[in-house]
Formats: structure tokens, C-alpha cells, sequence
């Protein structure tokens, strides 16, 4: 599975969260053991290393959040961080993908989950070997995943030798009377190879003495009680809070009992994954705006609401099923033309389902399918019924391309965790509550068929018909549900459609620029025939890695980089004897060191698995070389694999970035104006939604004078953008500047050497220089990013193609001579953004 551009950087500031957590860690153990030599009292900030580390990425500008501190029921900090991930974003992958990228081999996991819906959905992915998200967690165990329900049993033995996934429901970790929770505490046969013997005492004191907060048994002597709650406390279990808000309550009226609940549990880590957290109980570590999902293609906008007060409910039904049939049309021209497959669905919401509800003046489900199938001849397999009673859904594949399925009438039974990108519409009949239910279904219609766009714009929008609603009413709910979908900064998209036009307004370009052709360069790279593409880092980049020349990292520091935990139990029973624990159930794990192990954990890094095998023996007869047997490199094989993971990534980049500059100075990459019909065309208007409330970008009073586009909004500027917009207004050097808005189609953006696109802030054109003009391109960057590895490969990126530009020769439509690629930082006076027109000068 290949990762979105978003998800790949999310990824990345994990794993150098991850890093830093470790280092920190190891910082604290030894000042810990130094204070303790001493005889000295340790501070709390010295034991609280998750703090340090977050700290850390503070300072580096990765986060910008304070610190929330949760501590563990023994006593210790727990770290813990947070995924924001709009709905159809990709929580669980990303869940997974963490996972993998812990690079543990065994241990416990709780993975929970909010509904009974989310867990099927979640089971049937975990479970399936097949599926990419268990393949994530088989590749970061090397293979040695045991997934469980809360009651499937499982032994220390399988916790020690293999990662033990466990997928239990929100409910039956929180603090209340329900049966779930309370069966976690009771005194069970399951576990007992977790434990100590019953009679024997001097090992049941210990372990009392080590884990003093587990729960006691019944027994009139001290002993452990033998329960899943106390089998969770001991193995500091990972967990992964799935839907995360929806455990601590509604905004503004959060609770902290869940979050005792889980600090109950002496987690060890705690990541998760919402798309609405609570930034009062939450690290809020990724925070991925709805506008990295609109520019990778994966959502369907603007959202068209549609509205009927002077109508019943039959002719918003009429309407909505002629959208529907135009929908159908233009997705029957899409697969002629390019052979995708995509069946738009309308799901109905009404007020009744019920067997012995049909009558007085709701509106029932059954009603609503009988003017369907007799008055505007839908067929009748294509009307289904989905609520609490009547699941007609139950067994038929949605995608598929032989399902007649095309109206599906609910109530609330579609609310949560129900996913069919096909659903295209809304249709709300429900005049009673439909506020709340639009507010919770919008997200179930915004879903891209394949996750990319089709270019067609029927197909790129969805639609919410609603019955005797205002619509101003209609346009809040649904930018309410965005927000609650965790895309609010795309609430704009949202317009009232009154039946005839769309709430829309173009933008057009400026007086002499209106009809003249702009092209600006991109990274281009010469196809087979000889021609130019666009530059693609799986075709282009990765093919010319040399994996070859990769080798293992070294050892020493591999085993220096990464603490190992040693281990050893002295244990003197009152008559002389040794006492252990008692493990009837213990298997014999096999400890030779597997290639193959460590091969799978770098297969997604390095697609070469015969290189892959390659490094990873190298490495290990290195270790050998060192004197460690096979014993001793099984006991470290997960820091090993980090490292080596580590290390190859920072290989593969950096011969990318090799392979990406020999590419440009041997012209097999281009970046110039030579042939127009390769190069970025800008567009001579956009169709933008713009909200009832939004006031044109103003300056002491008057609008912009150079913006190539007008009008101009001051909605699609934060701060720091704005002030740069005005000072780009200021200079005389310029023809004009376009502020680059990643929510309209088509726009400019450049590539490096990764696999992800670099999206500018700001393109300018400045005055004629010798008879021809200069083009600039700024992105805008707090100050405190200046030393953030994301900005560190921008800057590269941006010097080796403004190197190259101006190195090329202009031969058509009088290109430009000189080419400017700036970061610009929030200094006063913007200095970076000067010695860019200094130089054009």
C-alpha cells in the first residue's frame, strides 16, 4: 500500500517523537542512577522523560501545543500522543503504521474501539493476513502477531515471544457498571501463568512488591488477584485509543473518568487516533487539515445543499432522484472513457423503520420506498432498508459492480462506521431532527470512489437535499458535521444551492493578464519516447537508487544507539532455596537469528527484498564478528532493526537526493520553460465558494493592487500570509503575485526528491530585466521552523532547482531569465524575501 503524501509526514514526526522519547529516556535512567549514588532526591521533571521529549520537538518547532501530563496508576509518567485525522483519512492505517514503527517483536497491545460497528470493521482488517494493515504489524513483529478478543486466552509466553493484539471496546476498559468492564476483574483460571503459584507466598510478596497497585485478591493472605486487569497493569500494554473523543464526551463537557481509566491500566504508551481530540486531555502530536485529504483527490467538494420549504417531501424525493440519474449518467461516460467503476448511491434518512410505525404523518421508510419503485420507477433490487430491524444490507457488497444497489433508506443505522465512498447524497426527510442527523451523516457521503478524482465535476462534488429545513439552517449543519469529521478548515466548500445556482463566485485575472498565456516551470523528467513527465519518485527516483552499495550499519553503534534491557531475577526463599514463577504453559521459542526477520522490517523502505536480505546478513555477521552468538543478537534484534531501519532511510535519501541532482545537471531532469505544453499552465479564472461573510483582502481600506487574481479574500490567509501579501504589494519589482490556494483545482506546486509534493504559499512575476521577466516562488514559514527537517530538504530542494532554472535556456514565450525559489520566515521586514528581489535587481 503506498502512503499519502500526508501520512508519510505524519509518520515521519512519529518516528522522530519516537527517537526522541527513547533518547530522553535514556538520559533520565541515567541521571536517575546518578542522583541515587549520591543519596539525592530525584526531581519529577527528571523521571518525567515524555515531557523532555516533547519538549524537544518544542524547540525544533514540530509541535506547538503545551505539554499534557498523564500518569499511570504506579506512579510513573505515561507517554502518550495524539493523531488528528479527518474522517476518511486513514485513522487505523496510520494506527498500524505507528505500530509497525515501534519496531516491537513482542509485548501487549490494546487496540479499542468506540462502537460495536467499528469493531466488526476493525476485526475483519486485523484478522485478514492479507490486508495491508496486518501486513504493517506483521512486517514491525517480524511475523510474530497473535491477535485476541478480550476473552480468547493467551499466556506470559505469548506475551514474551510474540505481539499480542488485543481489540477490545471502549466500554470494557471505562469505569461503570456495565458487565464487559467488570469481567475484567475478576479472579479467572485464564491467567494464571502470569502469576505466581498460590501457595507460594514468598513470590507472591514480591511480585506484590514490584506492581503495588494491583488488585488483591479475595484471599485472607496477600496475594494477586488473577484477573485481566492485573495481567493489563503488569505488561504495560501499548494502547491505541481509536475515535479517542468519543471516550472523553462531547467538546466543552469532556470527562476525565476515561482517562483515569486508562491510566489505571499503566499503559506504556498511549497513541491516538481521533478526528475531533481534545486538546485539554491530548498531545496533539499530527494535525492533519481536510485540505491534505481535497489536495490528494480522497474527498468529494463542495458539498451542494439543497433545500424545499414550499414542497412535501415527494417532490424533494423527485428531485433528488433526477440528481441522481445525472450522477449515474456522467459515472456510466466515466467508465466508457477511462474504465472506472463507480455507481452513486443515495442514502435517505427518514423518521420511521419500525415494523407497526406506519402511520399518522411521519414519514416511513416504507412509504419512501413504495414512491420510489411506483411513481419514479426505480427497480425494485435497487431500494434497500438498513435499520435496527430490517438489515437488507447484510451480505452485499456495496463496491462491487454487479450490485444493483442505488437508494438506501435508514434512520440511524448509517451513523457510524459505515463507509461506501459510493454514496453521493444526502437526502434528509427526517423535518424533526435533521440538524443532528445531517450533523452526523456528512461524513458518511464525502468519501472519493478510489480515493482520487475523477475531473468530472458532477462526480468531485457531493450533494444534501433537505425537507423543510431553512437552508441557512442546512449550510451550518453541514459545515457543523465537518467540524465534527475533523475538516472544518474546508467548511468553506459548503454553499446553498436554492434549487437553480450554485453559492459560487470566478475569480478572474487582473486587467493586461486576462487573456495572456503564464506558464511556470515543473519538474519535469524525459519519458521513454523522449518526451517530458512529470517527475515521480516510484518511476523516476527509486528505479536508480543503488541499493547495492548500502551497507549494514555499524554495529557498535547500532548496539550503542539504542538501550538494551537486561534482565536478571534474585530471588531467596526463606529455607536457602531459589524461588521462580511458576510457567506450566511456557513454550519453546526458537532463538536463532532469522534473515528473513529483519529483511521484512526494511521491505517497505527497500523494495529489493534480495538486497534487503543482503544488508541484513551483512549486519549480522558483523555482530558475530564481535563476539555476540545468536542468543545475544535474538535478545536485541528489535533496537537492531530500528537502527537498521534508520540507517537505510537516511541511505535511500540521500542517494535520492544524488540520483535527483545528477538527473538535473545530465538534463534528464528539467526544470525550465522549453516546451510550454509540459509546463504549468496557470489558469485565467477559478470558480470558488465563497461565504456569505467573507470580505475582500484590504489594506488601510483598499483592496490589493497586484494580485493576479481578483477579487482577492482575505479567508484564504492566516496571518503571516497576509502581512507577506502586503508587503509583496509593496514592491515595485513586481507584476504580481498569486496566492496559491491548495483547495483549488489545479494549482502550482513543485517536486523534489521524495515521494511527496512541495506546495508553495506564493508565486510572483517581477518586472522586465533586460527585456525579460523574473519569476519568484515563497513559501511562508514561522520563525520557529527555521531548523525543522521538513524545511531543511524544502531549502535544498528549492536552491538545486533555482540553480537549474536559471542555468536553462528560454526559447518560446519570452520565459523568464531569472528564477527566485525562497523560504521566507516571519522576520520583521521579511530579510529572506529581500535578497530575493536584491538579486533579480
Amino acid at each position: 500500500m503506498e502512503l499519502k503524501d500526508y501520512q508519510i509526514r505524519a509518520l515521519d514526526i512519529f518516528t522522530r517523537w519516537r527517537n526522541e522519547l527513547a533518547a530522553a529516556q535514556a538520559r533520565s535512567a541515567t541521571a536517575i542512577a546518578a542522583l541515587k549514588q549520591a543519596g539525592l532526591d530525584i526531581p519529577a521533571d527528571i523521571r518525567n522523560h515524555p515531557k523532555s521529549a516533547w519538549q524537544k520537538l518544542a524547540d525544533a518547532g514540530e509541535v506547538t501545543r503545551s505539554y499534557v501530563e498523564r500518569t499511570a496508576a504506579a506512579g510513573f509518567p505515561i507517554p502518550h500522543v495524539c493523531f488528528k485525522v479527518p474522517t476518511g483519512g486513514g485513522k487505523t492505517l496510520l494506527g498500524a503504521a505507528a505500530l509497525e514503527r515501534l519496531n516491537r517483536s513482542s509485548g501487549l497491545t490494546l487496540w479499542m474501539v468506540p462502537s460495536n460497528a467499528i469493531y466488526q470493521q476493525t476485526r475483519e482488517k486485523l484478522w485478514d493476513r492479507q490486508h495491508p494493515y496486518r501486513q504493517m504489524l506483521e512486517r514491525g513483529s517480524g511475523g510474530r502477531v497473535k491477535m485476541l478478543e478480550k476473552d480468547d486466552p493467551f499466556t506470559a509466553a505469548d506475551v514474551e515471544h510474540y505481539l499480542c493484539v488485543m481489540l477490545i471496546s471502549l466500554q470494557s476498559a471505562n469505569r461503570s457498571n456495565n458487565r464487559d468492564f467488570l469481567r475484567m476483574f475478576r479472579d479467572s483460571g485464564r491467567y494464571t501463568s502470569f502469576f505466581p503459584a498460590s501457595d507460594d507466598a514468598m513470590a507472591n510478596a514480591l511480585l506484590l512488591e514490584k506492581f503495588g497497585d494491583l488488585d488483591p485478591s479475595a484471599l485472607d493472605r496477600p496475594i494477586a488477584k488473577q484477573s485481566l486487569f492485573n495481567v493489563f497493569k503488569m505488561k504495560r500494554p501499548v494502547v491505541v485509543l481509536d475515535e479517542a473523543h468519543k471516550a472523553y464526551g462531547r467538546q466543552g463537557n469532556e470527562s476525565d473518568e476515561f482517562v483515569q481509566s486508562v491510566n489505571r491500566l499503566n499503559p506504556g504508551l498511549v497513541i491516538e487516533l481521533s478526528a475531533t481530540p481534545s486538546c485539554a486531555r491530548s498531545n496533539l502530536l499530527v494535525d492533519i487539515p481536510g485540505s491534505d485529504l481535497k489536495a490528494e483527490g480522497m474527498i468529494k467538494l463542495p458539498v451542494q445543499v439543497t433545500c424545499f420549504t414550499n414542497a412535501d417531501w415527494h417532490h424533494t424525493l423527485s428531485q433528488a432522484h433526477a440528481k441522481l440519474e445525472e450522477l449515474d449518467h456522467e459515472a456510466v461516460s466515466l467508465q466508457n472513457n477511462k474504465g472506472w467503476t463507480i455507481r452513486p448511491i443515495a442514502v435517505v434518512r427518514v423518521e420511521r423503520t419500525g415494523s407497526n410505525q406506519r402511520e399518522g404523518d411521519h414519514i416511513h421508510a416504507e412509504d419512501v420506498r413504495d414512491y420510489l419503485v411506483q411513481n419514479l420507477g426505480v427497480p425494485s433490487e435497487a431500494v434497500k432498508v438498513q435499520s435496527s430491524t430490517s438489515r437488507e444490507l447484510a451480505g452485499i457488497d456495496l463496491l462491487s459492480e454487479f450490485s444493483p444497489v442505488r437508494w438506501i433508506i435508514t434512520r440511524a443505522a448509517l451513523m457510524e462506521g459505515w463507509d461506501c465512498p459510493f454514496a453521493y447524497m444526502l437526502v434528509m426527510l427526517d423535518n424533526t431532527r435533521a440538524k443532528r442527523a445531517i450533523t452526523q451523516l456528512v461524513g458518511r457521503v464525502m468519501r472519493q470512489p478510489h480515493a482520487r478524482l475523477t475531473g468530472r465535476e458532477p462526480l468531485d462534488q457531493c450533494h444534501v437535499y433537505c425537507q423543510s429545513t431553512d437552508v441557512n439552517a442546512a449550510v451550518e449543519s453541514v459545515k457543523e458535521g465537518l467540524e465534527q469529521e475533523g475538516m472544518g478548515d474546508l467548511k468553506d466548500n459548503v454553499y446553498a444551492n436554492h434549487g437553480t445556482n450554485f453559492k459560487m463566485i470566478t475569480v478572474r485575472r487582473i486587467g493586461k493578464f486576462k487573456d495572456t498565456e503564464i506558464f511556470l516551470p515543473k519538474v519535469l523528467h524525459r519519458d521513454t519516447n523522449g518526451g517530458w513527465e512529470e517527475l515521480d519518485y516510484q518511476r523516476h527516483i527509486l528505479p536508480d537508487i543503488n541499493t547495492a552499495t548500502i551497507k549494514a550499519p555499524d554495529p557498535q553503534s547500532a548496539q550503542a544507539a539504542h538501550p538494551l534491557e537486561i534482565r536478571a531475577t534474585v530471588d531467596l526463599a526463606a529455607d536457602g532455596t531459589s524461588s521462580t514463577y511458576d510457567n506450566p504453559q511456557a513454550v519453546h521459542i526458537n532463538e536463532n537469528v532469522k534473515i528473513a526477520w529483519y529483511a521484512r522490517r526494511i521491505s517497505d523502505i527497500l523494495p529489493n527484498p534480495f538486497q534487503a536480505a543482503r544488508i541484513a546478513q551483512d549486519l549480522v555477521q558483523r555482530l558475530r564478528g564481535t563476539g555476540a552468538d545468536d542468543k545475544a543478537i535474538f535478545g536485541q534484534r528489535s533496537a537492531l532493526a530500528s537502527q537498521l531501519r534508520e540507517h537505510i532511510a537516511n541511505a535511500m535519501d540521500r542517494q535520492a537526493e544524488q540520483v535527483f541532482r545528477g538527473k538535473l545537471a545530465s538534463e534528464e531532469i528539467r526544470f525550465d520553460l522549453e516546451a510550454s505544453d509540459c509546463n504549468h499552465r496557470l489558469r485565467k479564472c477559478y470558480e470558488i465558494p465563497v461565504a456569505d461573510s467573507a470580505v475582500p483582502l484590504q489594506r488601510h481600506g483598499e483592496s490589493v493592487q497586484l494580485s493576479l487574481f481578483e477579487p482577492v479574500f482575505a479567508q484564504d490567509f492566516n496571518d503571516l500570509e497576509r502581512r507577506f501579501a502586503f508587503y509583496l504589494d509593496e514592491q515595485r519589482a513586481l507584476q504580481w503575485w498569486h496566492r496559491v490556494a491548495i483547495r483549488q483545482h489545479g494549482e502550482y506546486y513543485l517536486r523534489g526528491w521524495r515521494r511527496e509534493r512541495i506546495w508553495p504559499d506564493f508565486v510572483a512575476m517581477g518586472g522586465e530585466i533586460k527585456g525579460k521577466p523574473s519569476v519568484l516562488v515563497f513559501e511562508t514559514k514561522g520563525q520557529h521552523l527555521d531548523a525543522n527537517e521538513n524545511t531543511t530538504y524544502k531549502k535544498r530542494v528549492f536552491s538545486a532547482l533555482e540553480q537549474t532554472f536559471n542555468a536553462g535556456k528560454v526559447t518560446i514565450h519570452n520565459g523568464p531569465a531569472k528564477g527566485v525559489f525562497r523560504l521566507v520566515f516571519d522576520r520583521e521586514g521579511f530579510p529572506d524575501a529581500q535578497t530575493a528581489f536584491d538579486s533579480i535587481n
